[in-house]
């Protein structure tokens, strides 16, 4: 029940912010983006950034750990480095997923992370590694993210890892979204 409702508020939040960051007319904002100073060569996605995000994890355990698959709703942080090549943009993310309940329990990690800017929007992919318990594992994801303004981007993504570990098959799932500061 509460992955569904978890689900919904996840997608008003997505078509919400999307919805706002087009409506030109529905909120004062400071300046468009291509009205202030000049953006230099880089993307709107590059350069350093910090974030915040939400979203449900959905974990479970099998063997010698038992745990059902059950969901957590969960806050989390990152902080990340993000370089134009070309028309691509490569960087670097560390990662703090704080969901307590979930089968690993909490998770940090570092990714590498790859995009295509296009204007505004940016799909991406990640993998990396997750440092925590039962053991370091792989982890992996693709998400969307969108520039409100210069500094200002929301993503929403899903990522995951698995391991098997002290005689038990751990699985996770997340799914976020969140905002990032670019420091520009």
């Amino acid at each position: 029940m509460i992955s569904k409702k978890l689900l919904a508020i996840l997608i008003i939040s997505l078509t919400s912010g999307v919805t706002l960051a087009h409506a030109d007319d529905a909120l004062p904002m400071a300046a468009p983006l291509g009205a202030s100073a000049p953006l230099g060569s880089g993307s709107l996605f590059s350069g350093p950034y910090a974030g915040f995000k939400v979203g449900a994890n959905v974990s479970n355990a099998s063997g010698a750990y038992n745990k059902p698959t059950h969901t957590t709703v969960f806050p989390g942080f990152t902080l990340g480095y993000g370089f134009d090549v070309g028309s691509l943009m490569i960087g670097a993310e560390a990662f703090a997923d704080l969901h307590h309940g979930s089968a690993t329990f909490k998770d940090g990690g570092v990714d590498a992370k790859i995009g295509m800017p296009i204007g505004q929007i940016m799909p991406y992919a990640r993998v990396g590694f997750t440092l925590d318990w039962p053991a370091t594992r792989p982890h992996w994801g693709l998400g969307v993210e969108y520039a409100v303004t210069r500094n200002l981007g929301v993503a929403a993504e899903w990522t995951g890892d698995h391991t098997n570990s002290k005689n038990s098959s751990w699985n996770n799932n997340s799914f976020t979204v969140g905002m990032h500061y670019y420091f520009r």
